[in-house]
């Protein structure tokens, strides 16, 4: 190989001479230049460099990628054959482009090269004669002016790097070696190290996080049985992170699996060796770290398999029902949710979380009827039941409203397990599960009604006729969960709770009744009126604002809700009473 490498005053006085521009062409490379013909050796030519700018790459071609300096990283004057194709790689441990400006004035451009991960490679197929003005980029911005390599060839594309800092899993490990195999004692095995270093393995890696040293922590050379899990954890009293290299190349990382602590379960692990770096979050110095090598669990405590077992007692009770049963549907309270993650049990399409034990079982004699079984509640549930034959159903928004349901058609007859979870992991929620021959639990719900006799949110007022001041002006919160056309009246409109707003006490005098409301969201107004009737409006006041004008009002108690037209959160708005008009914006 033929190195040509810039020294560093040279370099920091190129980069420092490069102005905020467009990338030039003509511009003198930041790297130098060659000549080359065809048939060059050595081959690959390879030139040490720094890869990055600060110039947008789409501004030389729209299938440009990343941030490259104005001037050229590097000229190349080629005299072409007719034998060889051309090829420019870059490697780097950061992700790198390549942006080429050709002889004929065209551009050609690579982010990952064919077969050679994060770095760029460009390949010209029948190379023109004359002047390619290459540059070295980063795929993201504020990178930085990182080491990097760039190779010509007639050959190939090159990912060789001697700037690398990269974990390195061939190095000798700074903590030694170990040989275990499958079944070993004692378990777990437990290894002192410092954990931190100066590689950034998001930046080396692109996968993990930390900082760490380029050689392992730790060698564990694993003689698998397919039996035996594997978990390999740490523990510190600083944030760390864990990344090991299995034997098949594979990497495994991670930060916060126990706590801040790292662990790593390979369920299914190969024979062979297994390269550990303990490293620390944040950058800093080297913090004292035990690794776990086990396979019991992390930190070497027994790690149970997550299980639904519908050996156990439900948590809700159970019950007989009989083919044309009544009440239909069937409901039973409860509460969902758990802590067993129920993909890990059961598997295939089933999600949530919930408890070991199931939450209801049904002993079902089944005729012509289909068997419905769904859930209501007031966050995300999901649905998990074991049928008669042993077979795992599940649902997760069936039901409509992120409600779950399952339909089981020509049901059996036996025993059905039933599990009621929740979507996200986190406190138990409210929730009903229904059972029916007729559909899901919540066609046949009542829907929730808006309710008079309810203490008013923001308070009362007692007005007679010619009051002051005039408008009688409440400060409030508009909307509610509580669709106004089904807790009232279809007429109505809006979003509101189910407790009035205001409760008025009117006693008219010779004056109309006005009641709007002002808003810089769309509001509506929902009124019960002293004689039990419903009366609302959206915009009958000025823009998005609600107005209600009664005429010769009667006297008595006027319960007022303050809606908004859209569900969502509650809007600040003002309620104005008066026997003058509405209410005008400013």
């Amino acid at each position: 190989m033929k190195l040509q490498l810039m020294t560093g005053v040279a370099l920091a006085a190129t980069l420092l001479a490069a102005p905020a521009m467009a990338q030039d062409p003509s511009a003198p490379p930041a790297y130098g230049s060659t000549q080359l013909s065809s048939g060059f050796t050595p081959d690959p030519m390879s030139i040490g460099l720094r890869a990055g700018g600060a110039i947008d790459a789409s501004q030389a071609s729209d299938m440009c990628w990343g941030y490259i300096t104005h001037q050229p990283s590097y000229n190349l004057d080629f005299e072409a054959g007719n034998a060889f194709d051309l090829y420019f790689s870059a490697a780097s441990d950061v992700d790198t482009v390549l942006v080429v400006h050709q002889p004929d004035g065209s551009w050609a451009c690579n982010d990952d090269g064919d077969g050679i991960g994060l770095n760029a490679g460009v390949m010209i197929e029948n190379p023109q004669s004359g002047t390619y003005n290459i540059w070295v980029g980063t795929y993201g911005s504020g990178a930085g002016y990182e080491p990097a390599m760039l190779h010509i060839s007639e050959l190939a594309f090159s990912t060789e790097n001697i700037y690398s800092q990269s974990p390195d899993a061939s190095m000798a490990p700074e903590y030694g070696a170990t040989n275990l195999r499958a079944g070993f004692m004692p378990d777990p095995r437990t290894f002192q190290v410092q954990a931190g270093g100066d590689v950034n393995l998001s930046r080396t890696t692109g996968t993990c996080w930390g900082h760490t040293d380029q050689a392992p922590d730790l060698w564990v050379d694993y003689e698998a049985d397919g039996e035996h899990r594997f978990y390999i954890s740490m523990e510190s009293e600083s944030d760390t992170t864990l990344m090991v290299e299995g034997p098949g190349g594979d990497v495994f990382c991670s930060d916060d699996e126990i706590g801040l602590n790292p662990g790593i379960r390979i369920d299914e692990p190969m024979s062979g060796r297994y390269a550990i770096w303990g490293a620390r979050y944040s950058d800093g110095a080297d913090v004292p770290a035990t690794i776990y090598v086990s396979e019991l669990g992390y930190l070497g405590e027994v790690d149970t398999p997550p299980v639904l077992d519908y050996s156990l007692p439900s948590n809700y009770g159970s019950t007989t029902l009989t083919a044309g049963f009544a009440p239909d549907p069937y409901n039973v309270p409860m509460q969902a949710g758990g802590d067993v993650p129920v993909m890990e049990a059961v598997g295939g399409n089933c999600r949530g979380y919930a408890t070991t034990a199931p939450d209801y079982d049904i002993t079902y004699e089944a005729g012509s009827f289909d068997l419905y079984i769904s859930a209501t509640a007031d966050r995300d549930a999901t649905l998990i039941v074991n049928a008669p034959d042993g077979s795992w159903w599940c649902d997760d928004d069936s039901a409509g409203d992120l409600n779950p349901g399952l339909v089981f058609d020509s049901p059996m007859s036996g025993r059905y397990d039933i599990w009621v979870g929740t979507y996200s992991e986190g406190p138990l929620a409210d929730a009903t599960l229904h059972i029916s021959e007729l559909g899901w639990g919540s066609e046949f719900l009542p829907s929730p009604q808006l309710d008079f006799s309810l203490e008013s949110n923001f308070g009362g007022v007692s007005l007679t006729g010619g009051f002051t001041p005039d408008p009688y002006i409440v400060e409030l919160v508009a909307g509610g969960d509580i669709a106004a056309e089904e807790g009232a009246d279809q007429f109505c409109r809006g979003y509101v709770t189910a407790q009035p707003d205001f409760e008025l006490t009117f006693e008219p005098g010779m004056l109309d009744l006005y009641i709007s409301a002002l808003s810089d969201s769309d509001t509506t107004l929902v009124i019960n009126d002293p004689s039990g009737n419903w009366v609302c409006n959206d915009d009958g006041s000025e823009g998005l604002n609600p107005g209600i004008h009664f005429e010769d009002p009667q006297a008595g108690v006027y319960d007022i809700w303050v809606g908004t037209y859209w569900e969502g959160e509650g809007a600040p708005a003002q309620l104005a009473i008066s026997e003058l008009g509405f209410l005008q914006p400013e």
